[in-house]
């Protein structure tokens, strides 16, 4: 019979608090006109006045600050994106145009050393000191004039 009792104790307890805890979580608000015909509203159930009461439901969305950023952009907005694309575009741009424009000084200052000397010495792979044949000379400078002329004048 003891045993029974505090069962049945305990079942009618934990339900008691499942029921406080649902409603501590329902949060409720209040409204009502007073003789002005003005209306409040409150979270607070007023005394002496008729109320109607409405349960809120809760807000399970994260709450952002800025109105205007898109879902899952984690805060950034569409225009902060599209500058962020644009600067790295134009870093990119900048960083081919140097290389390039490295690359067209070297081949026009290969073209200038080349270009008006007849003889032209340089080091082959056994390290010895040999003058370019002449066709392999003009060839070479028609060859760089072409890579120029198709990179680096834009």
């Amino acid at each position: 019979m003891k045993h029974s009792f505090m069962c049945v104790m305990m079942v009618f307890l934990f339900g008691l608090a499942a029921v406080s805890l649902a409603q501590a979580q329902e949060k409720k608000m209040y409204s009502w006109t007073d003789e002005n015909g003005t209306v409040h509203f409150t979270d607070t159930r007023p005394e002496g006045q008729q109320v109607q009461e409405q349960i809120i439901p809760e807000d399970k969305s994260p709450a952002s600050t800025d109105p205007y950023a898109q879902a899952g952009t984690s805060g950034v907005s569409a225009a902060d994106q599209k500058r962020t694309e644009l600067a790295e575009k134009r870093q990119e741009y900048e960083a081919n145009k140097a290389t390039t424009e490295a690359e067209c000084a070297a081949w026009q200052a290969e073209v200038d050393r080349l270009e008006p000397n007849r003889r032209v010495f340089y080091q082959n792979e056994e390290g010895e000191t040999v003058r370019m044949d002449d066709q392999v000379r003009a060839d070479r400078v028609d060859g760089l004039k072409a890579q120029i002329a198709r990179k680096c004048n834009n």
